[in-house]
This record gives structure tokens, sequence and C-alpha cells, in this order.
């Protein structure tokens, strides 16, 4: 990682004109001062960072997780930065990559409604290696960085004028992550803000939701954010005309109030391993089984009423992979259903081909409600009607998914969270190591927490 310039003061710099996205963006982050972050802001950055641990801590065992940390020892080299809770070590862009996918690998990383993704998957994984590279770092300069992660990629992934997975902006959250914290000038993070936007990755707008590894690309997208600020410190020249072009993004919505709230304090928080457009039917669900006592075997059949979005995913009654599981509305119903909320922190291979799951499973459709259309995205309500084997029909009111920041999960939920999410890859022992070291943290001291992540993991 660059070793950096320090940070070159740009009062004195003005934007040609409104439409000058990057040089915006750029003075935003490099005059960002962490002394001015508020009490409710280092609380939500906080959350991130414990909510991001537990989903890639929950995630060790995947094939895709392994895989991806074998893969960035050989693309990036040895290095001091470690892969988190596994005793290896990569570069510190082996360690984001690693991390970065590890994070994202059960969808359980947290989310922006209106950026439709996921920012913390790529900027805390990038925070932290920096951390680990420079542990001299003051924890407020780190949560300086986050929020500048979470401010740029969020609007650059809003400006878009469609649709795009979130490893096509991550990038753009990891440039000013890591321009904040290494004191790059305005300047240099436009440039490698230009420069991520022609080499993230280009998905298909779907491309998330067909069940792979790759999912939405996000640790690739977070590379390229590194290699793209990497590239600029060095004095690569960035397209900038990129981020002025209309088609592709639009300018009052990158730089709308910006200096303002902290959009990172609108992140949610996922209860459930899954994409979040099951998480409204998973509450409806669950709220009548509190009112009325509803067993899955009383159930017929069921209802989704929904918004047009859910149609995009793969919805398979009988998914063949675990990242398909992810994407399935009736399947996640089902299982839920019979094995309770948490068999969904996280989703197990071991019950894929469950026959009373697949079952029930195929008896829940997903039915388009034209009255919720206009909500999304800024919400993601959805009900259900469950018909019972005896004729009788309940209805579920209209439902907001938990962990938006509406219906907040709180500290104690994320930290139960962690505690079951990581219950078959964590001791106790770590789980405890991970919350110390948040307690650390949020105390201004680093060590306990970097212990947490370099230590292996150890599950008896």
């Amino acid at each position: 990682m660059p070793k950096g310039n320090e940070h070159q003061a740009s009062t004195d710099m003005k934007p040609s004109n409104s439409r000058d996205i990057g040089l915006h963006l750029g003075r935003y982050v490099a005059d960002l001062d962490a002394r001015t972050i508020d009490a409710r802001t280092q609380e939500t950055v906080l959350r991130c960072v414990l909510d991001a641990l537990a989903s890639a801590a929950s995630a060790l065992e995947q094939p895709g997780v392994k895989a991806a940390q074998q893969a960035a020892q050989t693309m990036y080299g040895a290095g001091g930065s470690p892969m988190w809770f596994t005793g290896r070590t990569a570069t510190d862009a082996g360690a984001l990559f690693a991390n970065s996918a590890a994070t994202a690998a059960l969808d359980l990383d947290d989310g922006y409604r209106k950026a439709r993704g996921h920012p913390g998957a790529a900027t805390i994984p990038a925070a932290m290696a920096l951390v680990h590279a420079r542990p001299d770092i003051a924890v407020q300069d780190f949560m300086a960085a986050v929020v500048a992660g979470y401010e740029v990629g969020i609007r650059m992934a809003m400006a878009r004028p469609g649709y795009a997975p979130s490893g096509t902006w991550s990038g753009f959250a990891v440039v000013a992550t890591c321009g904040r914290m290494l004191g790059a000038s305005a300047e240099i993070i436009a440039q490698a803000l230009a420069i991520a936007a022609q080499t993230a990755p280009a998905l298909p707008a779907l491309a998330g939701l067909v069940g792979s590894d790759v999912k939405e690309g996000i640790a690739a997208g977070a590379v390229s954010g590194w290699a793209a600020l990497e590239l600029a410190m060095a004095g690569y020249a960035g397209p900038a005309a990129v981020l002025e072009d209309g088609r592709l993004f639009d300018s009052d919505t990158a730089l709308r109030d910006l200096g303002g709230q902290p959009l990172i304090n609108g992140t949610y928080f996922k209860p459930f391993g899954c994409c979040r457009h099951i998480h409204a039917p998973l509450d409806a669900l669950l709220h009548l089984q509190r009112l009325h006592g509803l067993a899955a075997r009383d159930i017929e059949r069921m209802e989704v009423h929904t918004y047009r979005a859910t149609f995009n995913l793969s919805n398979k009654p009988v998914p063949e992979t675990l990242v398909e599981a992810q994407y399935s509305v009736p399947y996640c119903l089902a299982l839920c259903a019979l094995h309770g909320a948490d068999a969904l922190l996280p989703l197990d291979t071991r019950r894929l081909y469950d026959a009373e799951v697949s079952d029930l499973a195929k008896r829940i459709t997903v039915v388009h409600d034209a009255a919720i259309e206009s909500l999304f995205p800024a919400r993601s309500p959805a009900w259900v009607a469950v018909t019972l084997s005896n004729g009788q029909l309940l209805e579920s009111p209209l439902t907001d998914p938990r962990g938006d920041p509406d219906h907040p999960l709180s500290w104690e939920d994320l930290e139960r969270k962690l505690q079951v999410a990581t219950r078959a890859t964590l001791s106790p022992a770590s789980q405890q190591g991970v919350l110390e070291g948040m307690a650390g943290l949020r105390a201004g001291a680093w060590d306990p927490l970097l212990l947490a992540l370099s230590a292996p993991a150890r599950t008896t």
C-alpha cells in the first residue's frame, strides 16, 4: 500500500463547476475532520465493524471463502496483514480481498437501502487492513475513514441511472476509506475515483443473483479501488471525464447534501443470512407465528406479496447451492417455518435437501403487489397470506424488515448475531475475544481487537 502523501490542504482549490463529482467528493474526504463526527455516528461505525466481523467469521468454513484466502496469497503475495480468524497473513491487498469475500459470503453483511447494496463488506476490510499496517492510527481517524468510505460508496451507487451490483461501486468506497487514512489530497482522490470508475468489475445488472461465489463482485471491486488509489498516488492519470458523464452518474444525486448528516447512519443490519428482499416476508411470517401460534404442519400454502425487484431473485423452492438458497423466498420462508429464525443465521448446506422444507417451499408463491411498488427502494416491505389446512386464511400486516434505521437492531442484538452466526466457526473464547476487542475499540485501544482478528479460530 502507498506509504503516502501527507494530507494536502485543499481549501484554496475550488471545483470548476457543480458537476465536478470527483473533486467535490475528494475534498469531502480529504477535509473530513475526525473531531466533528458526533456520538451517534461513532456508535454506527462501531456497529458496522462488529456486524462485518460477525458476517466474516460465520463464513470461515465456506469453500468459496477458503478459496479466496488461498488465491489472495497467490495473487498478492506474502505479507503481514491477517486474513481474519485464520492465523494466516497476506499483503494488505490480499487481506482486503480475502476478508471482503468472507464478509459478503453468507449475505449477512450490512446494506444501504437506496444504494441497493452492501458498503460494509468493502469499507470495513479496507479500513482494518490499513490499521494492521499502521496500528498507531487514532481510532477517531479510523472512524472518519469508515464514514468517508460509506459516504462516497453509497453516493456513487445512488448516482447511477439504474441498479448495479455492489462490486461496481465498492471500489469507490475503498478509495475514500484508504485515501482518508493515508492523507491523500482531494486531487489524488478524484483521480483514483475516476480510475476506479473505469476499472471496476463491469457486472451485468443481475450477476449477483444467479448463485455463485462471485455474488455481487464486492471483493473484486474492493481491490480495484485499492489499485486505483495506488495508481493515483503514483501519478497515474484517471479518465476524469467519466465521472461527469450524465449517462453514467447523476451529479445532483452524487453531491446532494454532501457534508450533512453522514449517510452511514442510514445503514441497515441483517438478522437473517439471505437477500434483504426476503427479510420483510420472514418478519411477517414470524409475526403470524407469534400471534396465532402458527405451526408449519398447519400451513397448506402461502403467498408472499411484494415489490417487483424480488422477482429478480432465483426463488428456487429447491435450491442446489447455498448461494441459490440465499436468493430464494420460498426456501427461506419454509426453512424458517419449520426450523425457526436461527436456521437462517446463517443458512446451512445440510438443510438444502431437507424433504419437509422442499415440500413446503413448493407451496409458497411470490405475488407482485402494485400497491407496494412505489415504496421501494426507500422501504422494502411485504405481507404474507397463509392458508391453513382447515381452510382458515391468516394475513399479516404490511411489514418492514427489522434492522432498518426505523426498526433497528440493538447492540445486544448484534452481539447475539455474532454468537449465533459463529456458533459453528468460533469458540466461545474467540467470540468473547471479538467482543472484548470491540470494547477496547470503543475505549480508543486497538490491541485487543487486532489480537482477536489475528488469532486462528478455535471451535472446540
